[in-house]
């Protein structure tokens, strides 16, 4: 708006001169209501991403009045107009600079999509923001298997070991098979989530690898976890049908083997002095299956006979040896 304003003289206080506002005939132009006229994009116009993702940079737009001079605390709405995507915020409020601004998100549908900004209340007040929405990739959703349990762990030889997995993916909940294993022996279960038992069957450290096979939808995966397989300890003991025993008469020692894990089978020496360094070696025999075995002689000498029972061991049970049997024997001629 201009009006003329009459020629003003203002004193300069302690200077002695006048200021002439508007003299020589003309008009002093004065600021008129500031509304807007326009509404510009400064950023964020003709942008490039992924359908369904966000555009890399914000959507921006600047207010004017038709001065050309920004517009502050405007109400702008950015509203999709093509593509099915989203805006956040939806509407924002003009800073001092007479900007505004939103992330766009587009549409899952590929192609050119399309948002507009509208000032709120002045309908023909508008800018338009184009973009592109690439393909997304297809194929099998990346799926990742855990394995979640051992148990027990370490575990013996031959013993059943329970083994839990589960199998994750952002796609969805996975379907399909899971096989665990350590290259020897192996067993299956069911995606997403559950457990096979296996029964490995040598001592020693080994890896169990639990594999998703994947299906049409969801991708392939593995997870690996260390085990240890040890041999069941065993415990040995010796008993003598007569002790003291005489001369010449028949004596018969019994060997008792036994395991937290199960009975034991395998083979037991009977020897005189140590099971490492025996002085005599009396007679071996197999373990029935209550693990118990027997030797009978009657040839021990009248004496002291540090009497031993040896258990060999095998793939699955650990060695061991019974406690010392001092089998006394009377002397020939002796009552």
């Amino acid at each position: 708006m201009r009006r003329p304003v009459a020629c003003l003289l203002i004193p300069l206080q302690g200077i002695g001169a006048a200021l002439a506002l508007g003299c020589g005939g003309s008009d002093l132009t004065l600021p008129s209501d500031s509304q807007p006229a326009a509404l510009a994009v400064v950023a964020g116009n003709n942008q490039t991403a992924k359908a369904g993702q966000a555009v890399p940079e914000p959507l921006v737009v600047q207010a004017t009045d038709p001065a050309k001079r920004p517009v502050g605390q405007v109400r702008v709405a950015f509203v999709v107009t093509a593509g099915g995507g989203a805006t956040a915020p939806d509407t924002a409020v003009t800073d001092a600079d007479g900007r505004a601004s939103s992330r766009w998100t587009l549409g899952m549908a590929p192609g050119a999509q399309g948002v507009e900004a509208r000032i709120v209340g002045s309908d023909p007040v508008r800018a338009t923001f184009t973009g592109t929405a690439s393909s997304t990739p297809t194929g099998p959703a990346a799926t990742t298997t855990q394995i979640t349990s051992v148990s027990p762990s370490p575990s013996f030889p031959t013993q059943a070991v329970v083994v839990g997995f589960r199998v994750t993916s952002t796609g969805g909940t996975p379907t399909g098979t899971v096989t665990v294993g350590d290259g020897t022996v192996s067993c299956t279960g069911t995606a997403p989530a559950g457990q096979c038992s296996l029964a490995l069957p040598t001592a020693g450290t080994t890896t169990l690898t639990a594999r998703y096979a994947g299906t049409a939808t969801f991708g392939s995966s593995s997870a690996t976890a260390p085990h240890e397989v040890v041999l069941a300890g065993t415990q040995t003991a010796l008993s003598s049908s007569a002790n003291p025993s005489a001369h010449d008469q028949s004596v018969t020692f019994t060997a008792s083997v036994t395991s937290p894990f199960r009975t034991p089978n395998g083979s037991i020496q009977f020897v005189e002095g140590s099971c490492a360094t025996p002085t005599r070696t009396w007679g071996m025999g197999n373990l029935d299956a209550a693990g118990r075995a027997s030797f009978s002689t009657q040839a021990l000498s009248g004496g002291t006979h540090p009497m031993l029972a040896c258990y060999l061991g095998n793939s699955t049970f650990a060695p061991s040896a019974s406690a010392i049997l001092e089998q006394e024997v009377t002397k020939k001629g002796r009552g």
